[in-house]
């Protein structure tokens, strides 16, 4: 067990460390409260996902009363501001977020994916969510986390149905790398044979013995 989570934290590390994943938040509207959705579309051109899972977190509550984002129980120590140059400002946030979860052992709930590669999850309560992934999809790598907000503005409009599509890479394997290496090329054979061979031999000696003989015969009607 004790194994499982130390890989599981240098996972969470390496990804801190080699990625940096876009937050999907803006600043903070005034207006009625209300739930919302996020519909997630998985396929790309080089990305077809049949099925599958994530997580999905929920990191932080909009205070009505404050009319501010306020960080979950689970979330206020880990570290980081809710504020336009904090949470929002940082490109490595989400992965941050992620590497606390998993530290902390932060439960998560876990969205199953159709097999078209698309998934609604609806019913949210405004917020900011963290979408995570420790399970790739078959033929990903794994997901890279990333931040949604509901509402999110888009086009000075704030939209409640969000529409998210995170960041997803095929899987490099090696029938996916060009090989750099010649084919072996069966060369068809032109027609020729070995047979004739024994037979040229057997002339050739038929040849030089019928010219001895026919050298000797002269030489022996020369002499007599």
């Amino acid at each position: 067990m004790l194994r499982k989570t130390l890989c599981c934290i240098l996972c969470c590390i390496a990804i801190l460390c080699l990625t940096a994943t876009a937050v999907f938040a803006e600043d903070w509207f005034d207006g009625p409260v209300q739930n919302g959705s996020i519909y997630f579309d998985f396929n790309t051109e080089n990305v077809h996902v049949t099925g599958g899972s994530f997580d999905l977190r929920m990191v932080a509550y909009w205070d009505e009363e404050a009319k501010a984002l306020q960080w979950c129980d689970d979330w206020e120590d880990c570290g980081l501001s809710l504020d336009q140059n904090g949470l929002f400002a940082d490109n490595n946030a989400a992965a941050r977020l992620f590497v606390y979860a998993e530290v902390q052992g932060i439960p998560a709930r876990t969205i199953q994916v159709g097999t078209d590669g698309k998934v609604k999850v609806e019913d949210l309560p405004m917020g900011l969510y963290l979408v995570s992934q420790i399970e790739p999809f078959d033929g990903c790598m794994t997901m890279l986390p990333a931040l949604i907000s509901i509402p999110m503005r888009i086009n000075n409009e704030w939209i409640f149905d969000v529409e998210a599509a995170p960041k997803l890479e095929p899987l490099v394997t090696e029938s996916t790398v060009p090989s750099t290496t010649e084919p072996d090329i069966d060369i068809p054979p032109t027609g020729q044979t070995n047979w004739p061979i024994p037979l040229l031999i057997l002339g050739g000696c038929f040849l030089i013995l019928l010219g001895l003989c026919v050298r000797r015969g002269k030489r022996h009607e020369t002499n007599s």
